[in-house]
């Protein structure tokens, strides 16, 4: 069974600084990463919407934003779902078709858009590929209750402590150079 890392951490925290880092090295061994990454749009330090990064196509769309009139909600923002599950679906089928390693970042934040999706993730989650996600940590979290339940899932609370060398331990995770 592939080894599958989740990397959680407060809002704001520096998850998508050390998912960055732990993709370039991957990248830079010339491992195949495919998958989403997902990022805060602002406005005056203000939340107004996220993007989704397709990091094979490297095609980036807003999804959501406080303009859009959706019922599918991410933090009270609407979701263009069309959107979302027009990059994100082809996305995950090609990354577990393709990938050395899939990643889905704010899997949480996602999953709760639509059916569609969750499928979709879930799909991902069970495939036999490393996988590296990131979520909000919140105990009450469903898909973070989920995530630890699966077989062979290590769980990495980052800090600003060990922001540094999480990567490095990650990475040593997911190359099976570290026990559980």
């Amino acid at each position: 069974m592939a080894v599958k890392v989740g990397i959680t951490g407060p809002t704001g925290s520096i998850k998508a600084e050390v998912l960055g880092k732990i993709i370039d090295i991957l990248q830079k061994e010339g491992k195949i990463v495919q998958g989403v990454l997902v990022s805060e749009n602002t406005e005056n330090n203000k939340l107004t919407g996220y993007s989704l990064y397709d990091l094979n196509t490297k095609k980036k769309v807003l999804f959501a934003d406080v303009s859009i009139m959706s019922r599918a909600k991410i933090d009270k923002i609407g979701v263009d779902t069309r959107l979302l599950e027009e990059i994100l679906i082809p996305s995950l089928v090609k990354a577990r078709e393709e990938a050395d390693y899939i990643v889905i970042d704010e899997i949480a934040k996602l999953e709760g858009t639509t059916k569609i999706v969750q499928k979709e993730i879930n799909n991902t989650l069970e495939y036999d590929k490393p996988l590296i996600v990131t979520l909000h940590k919140k105990s009450r979290n469903p898909v973070l209750q989920e995530i630890r339940s699966l077989e062979g899932v290590r769980v990495f609370d980052l800090t600003p402590i060990n922001k540094n060398l999480l990567p490095f331990k990650v990475l040593r995770v997911l190359k099976g150079e570290e026990g559980s």
